[in-house]
């Protein structure tokens, strides 16, 4: 039998697959055929700089990740859409290994089986929707040793760690709290750029941002509930911004990694005020 012409869909938003895991995946599709094309889907340059080597080589294509106003789950819709397209345009793409988030993907499996293509996915928390619809199943060993899968956005995590300006008298050190982070202040906030050993923001901004944290996870901005509330949280949001920025911090911040987090947040503020309009 010739060599499969492989397509490779990863959401590495969603299914956080580690360096080794990608590495044995690749290792294990390269002994059943080539990959031809390859596309990781929630892709942030900053969370997933161990992608950028092998991006840059042989010039895979990347999604950016999508914000809070454009889904509430975890499938990405971009891989349904990219299958579909790539069974009509690239018909010489005989084989799909498809790593995704939670979804139904019956649809599209039933679709690219109807055009007899071969179909693959990995062991992810994921796969039991969908695994009666695929032909064969890798089991890549790193994914379990190096503990790297995601879990949905709504499990707890650590408040970020971001150290509090020096302060006068010594403070006895407080573990941080656990509170439920959103999906776009996980993915700028928890970031092992930010250096423990830097004083990044002071004490009240810290603060304020965690209780932004907090209020934002603890809101459904997908329904027309606690609209108060919304209104509330958006405009202490804009104060903060507006604060930060009039004192010549924020996105006016010389430090790259304060500049980012309030970019990020301005982003964020835009997204909960679209989704009330």
């Amino acid at each position: 039998m010739d060599k499969r012409k492989i397509a490779l869909l990863v959401d590495v938003d969603n299914v956080k697959i580690g360096k080794e895991a990608l590495k044995e995946l690749f290792e294990k599709l390269e002994v059943m055929g080539d990959v031809v094309f390859c596309k990781f889907y929630g892709y942030n340059d900053r969370k997933h700089l161990y992608l950028s080597d092998i991006i840059a080589k042989y010039g895979y294509e990347t999604a950016p990740f999508m914000r809070l106003k454009k889904r509430y789950s975890q499938l990405d819709n971009r891989i349904i859409v990219d299958a579909v397209r790539l069974n009509y345009t690239k018909p010489e793409i005989n084989t799909y290994c498809i790593v995704s988030g939670d979804g139904d993907l019956s649809a599209c499996l039933s679709e690219l089986r109807s055009r007899d293509k071969y179909l693959i996915d990995i062991n992810t928390p994921y796969s039991a929707i969908n695994e009666h619809m695929f032909d064969e199943h890798l089991y890549i060993v790193a994914m379990n040793e190096e503990a790297e899968l995601y879990q949905p956005k709504t499990k707890k995590v650590s408040v970020p760690k971001i150290k509090k300006a020096k302060a006068e008298k010594k403070e006895e050190k407080v573990e941080p709290k656990k509170t439920y982070v959103p999906e776009d202040i996980e993915s700028y906030i928890d970031d092992e750029s930010l250096d423990e050993g830097d004083d990044i923001l002071d004490s009240d901004v810290t603060a304020k941002l965690s209780d932004i944290t907090r209020r934002t996870s603890a809101l459904d901005f997908s329904s027309d509930d606690n609209l108060k509330e919304k209104l509330a949280l958006i405009h202490d949001i804009e104060k903060l911004l507006a604060d930060e920025y009039a004192k010549g911090n924020g996105t006016n911040s010389s430090n790259p990694d304060v500049k980012q987090i309030f970019k990020e947040l301005e982003e964020l503020v835009d997204d909960m005020k679209s989704t009330l309009n």
